[in-house]
């Protein structure tokens, strides 16, 4: 009966602490509509080409000239990327994402202007486009057996510093994010030949594709940054103790809240 009582004790206390901190989040999506942003993005990329692909054995005998035109042909991103065109859709997407959270960015040309709790700084000092070439392991079971099978997929690394100020924040945070290709494998039994077979599927990534992802990164960028700023103003303003590990996020579309336990803005201490 004790147990019982502690177990009922702790949910209440855990929807009263939810309760209160979902208030605390509608009050920040009030107090901060029509907030004046000034956005910064740098001026150029980091990027580096960490590819290790080997030359295949039916090139072996071929001219050097040949076999670096092969490995050129197998860089998929990282050399065709113009800084410009990936840097302006990220600036274009989030500025309009932010205006969907009730937002406003505007260029600060005023030097003597400081953040405040209608002013926010959102500056990205540092983007490291990184692309690789790394097996991937699929595997499957067939009856009894486990089959597995390494297949290389292309990747692209977009990891970013994001400097965010207001009247109570000033701090650096990072994340990451990848494009790859949309890569599976099935297995299947060859009863004809008595064998394990396996099928690939796999898209090949591009220039345009990585592009189009920069869309989804300046709409995720958006939300990341809004969200890590109220998740500091319901840790400034509520009783509880703060949790670290689950954060909350708002869906300035559907107007509510939910929470995760990964998908935010790490802090750098």
């Amino acid at each position: 009966m004790r147990k019982y009582i502690l177990i009922l004790s702790a949910v209440i206390l855990l929807l009263l602490s939810c309760s209160q901190q979902h208030g605390i989040a509608r009050r920040f999506v009030k107090n901060n509509r029509n907030t004046v942003v000034a956005l910064y993005l740098p001026e150029r990329l980091e990027k580096r080409n960490l590819r290790n692909d080997s030359i295949p054995a039916e090139l072996a005998e071929e001219s050097l000239q040949t076999q670096i035109e092969y490995l050129e042909k197998q860089v998929k991103v990282i050399d065709k990327v113009n800084d410009d065109k990936f840097l302006d859709i990220i600036y274009l997407t989030m500025k309009e994402t932010l205006k969907d959270y009730g937002l406003t960015v505007e260029y600060w040309g005023d030097s003597i202007a400081q953040p405040d709790s209608t002013h926010w700084v959102i500056e990205i000092p540092r983007i490291e486009v990184t692309e690789v070439c790394e097996p991937q392991r699929f595997c499957d079971w067939i009856y009894e057996n486990r089959y597995c099978l390494d297949v290389p997929v292309d990747l692209v690394n977009v990891a970013t510093w994001f400097s965010l100020s207001n009247d109570t924040t000033a701090t650096m945070t990072f994340t990451e994010q990848n494009y790859f290709n949309d890569t599976d494998v099935s297995f299947d039994i060859d009863y004809q030949n008595s064998k394990i077979v396996s099928k690939t599927y796999c898209d090949t990534i591009d220039i345009d594709g990585f592009y189009s992802f920069a869309t989804i990164l300046g709409k995720l960028y958006a939300g990341y940054c809004y969200d890590f700023l109220m998740n500091k103003y319901i840790d400034n303003h509520k009783v509880e103790p703060i949790d670290t590990i689950n954060r909350y996020r708002y869906d300035p579309y559907e107007r509510y809240f939910y929470r995760t336990d990964r998908d935010y803005l790490i802090e750098v201490k």
